[in-house]
């Protein structure tokens, strides 16, 4: 009688579990959906936003099987991912500049442009080293 009642709450607490995680999916993709594409303003937002989503990416591709729900949420952070690299494209633009403009300071002795060149393009650059 043991085995049986045992067997039965197992089986009670899987379908419980399969519960509240069809939950969390469905909370996760509206939140999701709630910041789908939205632009990166700065390149920390991009970073973060870059990290959260890779993450979560990670978590569903290393399930066997992906479901339609998996799918979407996929959806909605490769929509946001993407946004992330075309901010971080953009920044990485930026510090080449800065860097260009540091080098060409320094061949024409031009302190005061290899200093604020410099300072702007090391500022940037900790956020991608963090």
């Amino acid at each position: 009688m043991k085995p049986i009642i045992l067997s039965l709450l197992v089986s009670l607490l899987t379908l419980g579990v399969a519960h509240a995680e069809e939950e969390q999916e469905n909370e996760l993709v509206e939140q999701l959906e709630a910041t789908q594409g939205q632009p990166m303003d700065t390149l920390q937002e991009a970073m973060d936003a870059l990290e959260l989503r890779n993450d979560l990416l990670g978590v569903l591709l290393d399930k066997e099987d992906l479901t339609d729900g998996d799918l979407a949420i996929i959806q909605q952070l490769t929509d946001t991912i993407e946004n992330a690299l075309a901010k971080i494209d953009e920044e990485l633009d930026i510090m080449r500049d800065r860097v260009q403009e540091v080098r060409e300071g320094a061949d024409g002795q031009d302190q005061q442009r290899v200093r604020e060149s410099g300072k702007e393009y090391l500022e940037r650059i900790k956020t991608l080293m963090q």
